[in-house]
């Protein structure tokens, strides 16, 4: 890989520069990369993922203001199937921020991206697979990716757009990349396992167990359209349940995820 770093061997890596830092630690079956801070993590996965690269490379950036990771998955089922990965790599995030966070620290999820820390949006998950010939064909690849803000100003807060924070506003300003990559890395994996061993309704539960705006009226954009209505619940593909006038219409997951919500406008 050319701007990337193989992290193999020992506990050090070099960054380019040719300064040595810590690496993350992982578990299989994820293979971690280095990238510069300047590059996307995840539009890079998208070009390795599409040249062929295995499951499980992850690529990462060490940036200051921001943790961003990506990584290779290779589903088994159609892309409908295996869009529950979006709410496992969330579920994933939430678990990992919930070891390093104090306990007074809420940790929310907003569909179908958000991340959010007191109710602030600090980041949040993004998806992208290989285009099939047909609806039911399994997808070559797929890459999932998220990006938090540590710190610094990543985007105006309030004039009618969401509220946007970082974790060191939060009060969380010790946690490191290293910290969150492992942390992630450990329970991305377990929410996998589960949602593989016991299926999706477990991942469901406790995506919704954490969700913002559960029974309440909220407004959504999918798909160049703005939807409103009571957000009952998600479907076994993570779809959106909205209840508007006693009929219920489901927003597509994989149609609200195209453009990432907590990247705001801004």
């Amino acid at each position: 890989m050319r701007e990337e770093e193989e992290v193999e061997g020992g506990c050090s890596r070099t960054d380019g520069t040719g300064a040595v830092s810590e690496r993350p630690v992982l578990p299989p079956p994820f293979r971690p990369f280095a990238v510069a801070p300047e590059l996307d993590p995840y539009e890079r996965c998208l070009v390795l993922a599409s040249e062929g690269a295995e499951a499980g490379t992850l690529l990462w950036s060490s940036g200051h203001e921001t943790c961003a990771c990506a990584v290779v998955l290779v589903p088994e089922q159609p892309l409908e199937q295996s869009l529950p990965v979006v709410l496992a790599a969330m579920l994933g995030l939430g678990d990992a921020l919930g070891a390093l966070v104090p306990p007074v620290v809420a940790v929310t999820f907003g569909w179908p991206d958000r991340l959010e820390v007191n109710g602030g949006v600090v980041g949040g998950v993004r998806m992208a697979s290989a285009r099939t010939k047909t609806a039911g064909a399994v997808p070559d690849w797929l890459v999932i990716g998220f990006r938090i803000a540590m710190r610094g100003r990543w985007g105006e807060v309030g004039q009618g757009r969401l509220d946007r924070t970082t974790l060191e506003e939060e009060g969380c300003g010790e946690i490191t990349t290293l910290d969150l990559l492992e942390a992630y890395g450990r329970h991305f994996l377990s929410w996998i396992n589960r949602w593989q061993e016991d299926g999706v309704a477990p991942v469901q539960q406790a995506w919704l167990a954490r969700a913002t705006g559960l029974g309440k009226p909220i407004e959504v954009e999918a798909g160049g359209q703005r939807r409103q209505g009571t957000f009952s619940g998600i479907t076994d593909a993570g779809a959106l349940r909205l209840v508007r006038h006693g009929v219920t219409q489901t927003v597509s997951l994989e149609d609200a995820i195209r453009t990432p919500s907590w990247a705001a406008r801004g």
